[in-house]
């Protein structure tokens, strides 16, 4: 009777277990499937590309309008999704400039409004101004300084032109890319250059960390192309401190943007040694993918 009773219980209670088990499984079943229903991906995304020649695509030998006409390529198949583009980069804009054109077009604003994703490139041209005017530095240390005094200014300048963007959409996640240094493969034994940009690049990256909704994508590495190891960049700064004699001289300079050097970097146009080619465009679509896929609840789904 006592084996009989323990036997009984043992049944009971796995029953009980067996039974709790299947109403377990078949509420988590309906929680996912609840889930999936009230997950809905969009089916079509307006993307408002806004910024200077990097956003124009200049130096794209596919006519691709640089990153923007193969980031959508890119949202379409990978997510079978229509795309929308609006491209309104222009050579040699600096951040101020880029929101003048914000402040004055129409047809910029209008587009703005509707976008799900925006996407910018800004800091390049302020940062070249920045060298331009102190071109006559009699050395890299007062350079260097006459660069960080200038990054405030364009802090400013940055925050005013984000908070502009807000004032027409506050919902669109935006994407903000870094800079390069166009130059590094000729004057390698330049580094206040990679510095100066880094400096820059990080105030783009502290705007969107400050908006909340913003997110930085970093393309340094167009600096280095092909020269991917730490022995090939000592070899090329060896190079570059020999042949150069003076890097900031205006004949080794002229040289540069002239094509009569032997060395370029392989993700960088050599009509003028500056902005990206193909090569370098795929690795701004790539880098900007990457960073869209992980923040995609922001701008695919419903």
């Amino acid at each position: 009777m006592r084996k009989f009773a323990i036997s009984f219980i043992a049944i009971l209670l796995i029953g009980i277990g067996a039974f709790y088990g299947i109403k377990t499984w078949e509420n988590q079943k309906n929680n996912l499937n609840n889930s999936q229903k009230s997950v809905q991906k969009v089916s079509h995304i307006n993307l408002v590309a806004l910024g200077d020649s990097l956003t124009e695509g200049v130096g794209d030998e596919k006519k691709m309008k640089g990153y923007s006409g193969r980031i959508a390529k890119e949202i379409r198949s990978n997510y079978d999704v229509s795309v929308t583009v609006s491209n309104f980069g222009k050579a040699g804009d600096r951040s101020d400039q880029i929101q003048k054109r914000l402040d004055t077009q129409q047809k910029f604003q209008t587009h703005l409004k509707k976008a799900n994703v925006i996407v910018m490139t800004s800091g390049g041209n302020d940062l070249q101004q920045l060298l331009l005017k102190n071109v006559l530095a009699t050395s890299q240390k007062t350079l260097s300084a006459a660069v960080a005094a200038g990054q405030k200014s364009y802090q400013q300048k940055l925050s005013s032109l984000i908070k502009d963007i807000r004032s027409y959409n506050s919902d669109a996640p935006i994407f903000i890319f870094g800079n390069y240094n166009p130059l590094y493969v000729h004057f390698a034994d330049r580094s206040d250059f990679n510095a100066d940009v880094k400096l820059f690049n990080a105030i783009n990256a502290n705007a969107a960390k400050k908006d909340g909704n913003a997110y930085f994508v970093n393309i340094f590495d167009l600096t280095y192309g092909q020269f991917k190891t730490v022995a090939q960049r000592k070899k090329l700064v060896k190079e570059a401190a020999s042949s150069n004699s003076s890097s900031n001289s205006n004949a080794a300079m002229t040289a540069v943007l002239t094509g009569q050097k032997g060395v370029n970097n392989a993700w960088i146009s050599t009509k003028d040694n500056y902005h990206p080619n193909n090569k370098g465009y795929n690795y701004m679509t790539t880098q900007l993918f990457n960073k869209m896929k992980k923040e995609a609840k922001q701008w695919l789904i419903k």
